[in-house]
């Protein structure tokens, strides 16, 4: 067993190459899943997990060299974690769930599962301190979570915007409190903060986008049955500015590209949420254009130009031996 574990172990010169095989390997289960519908829901088990627990069992294996993992180390990892989340829906079939795909699935199963899969990533991330395999836990925390709402309670969507809102903060405070010892494993925090707003913000623009079409499309009527108000309330539009800012703040002052590129999506879903069938100035665009001349005020401002450095001086060089001279 040793030497079959000691076969495993990717060779660290040959480590990008392992991770150029993994890759392919990994997307393999999910065509195998996909195409081979013939086959029973036990083979396609054991085939998907069988090439998920190949390719994590490499990635467990490499050592870490140094305080942070390798690039292939990673990818090891995280090509081992997507199939293993496709091995755990099949093995609800087997169970005897239905076999409706994420996000058609029962609320239990999806629970149940990616629950399972944020254990796994939440062992990697810790094996290998890989800050990747952090923000897969995370990602797949907050779905277990939102499913387990759903599941217990059935909850509505304004529970679960709710449950989104509260794991946004939930993600923040954990990144406040890495942010100093383990700064990787915080910014995947934050972009799994951003990550959960941005959900929020998508249920709104897609119910916006929806009612835009039925309004052109002359189902005025229907509208108002199908949709709902498609308009936010105004916290929510409060929260998702406030979030949009605080990523691409973020981004600026600790040097990271991730969280700008969310924040920027953010900030364009309260856009489209706060612009859309109001027809008037009044709220949020004096807001915005006041908060826009006030930084630019004070960015722009005349001031008095610092003073110069105080010129620096050199103390003359005495030979040794001549102190006492």
């Amino acid at each position: 067993m040793n030497a079959v574990l000691e076969r495993l172990r990717p060779a660290p010169y040959r480590g990008d190459i392992t991770a150029a095989g993994a890759i392919p390997l990994a997307l393999s289960a999910i065509v195998i899943d996909l195409r081979m519908t013939q086959w029973s829901t036990g083979v396609r088990l054991v085939v998907v997990a069988g090439i998920a627990i190949l390719i994590l069992t490499m990635g467990w294996l490499t050592p870490l060299d140094g305080p942070a993992p390798a690039q292939y180390h990673s990818m090891l990892l995280v090509a081992g974690l997507l199939p293993l989340l496709l091995a755990l829906q099949l093995l609800a079939e087997v169970l005897g769930a239905t076999s409706y795909p994420p996000p058609f699935a029962g609320a239990g199963r999806l629970a149940w599962t990616f629950a399972a899969e944020a254990l796994a990533a939440l062992a990697c991330a810790r094996r290998a301190n890989s800050a990747a395999c952090t923000l897969i836990a995370a990602l797949a925390a907050a779905v277990a979570v939102e499913s387990g709402v759903r599941w217990i309670f059935g909850a509505d969507l304004g529970t679960i915007r709710l449950v989104l809102f509260l794991l946004s903060l939930c993600f923040a405070a954990g990144a406040v409190r890495l942010r100093d010892g383990q700064r990787r494993h915080a910014v995947a925090l934050v972009n799994a903060a951003g990550l959960a707003a941005l959900t929020l913000a998508a249920t709104y623009v897609i119910s916006i986008v929806l009612s835009l079409r039925a309004t052109s499309s002359g189902f005025s009527g229907v509208q108002s049955f199908a949709f709902g108000h498609a308009s936010a309330p105004v916290g929510w539009e409060l929260y998702l500015l406030a979030i949009g800012f605080g990523l691409i703040g973020y981004a600026g002052s600790d040097r990271e590209p991730g969280p700008a590129y969310i924040g920027v999506l953010v900030l364009l879903s309260f856009a489209l949420m706060a612009g859309s069938g109001h027809g008037t100035l009044l709220g949020w665009p004096l807001v915005l254009v006041a908060l826009g001349a006030v930084g630019l005020v004070i960015g722009l401002r005349s001031s008095t130009p610092a003073p110069p450095p105080p010129p620096t001086t050199v103390a003359p060089t005495i030979p040794l031996g001549r102190e006492g001279s």
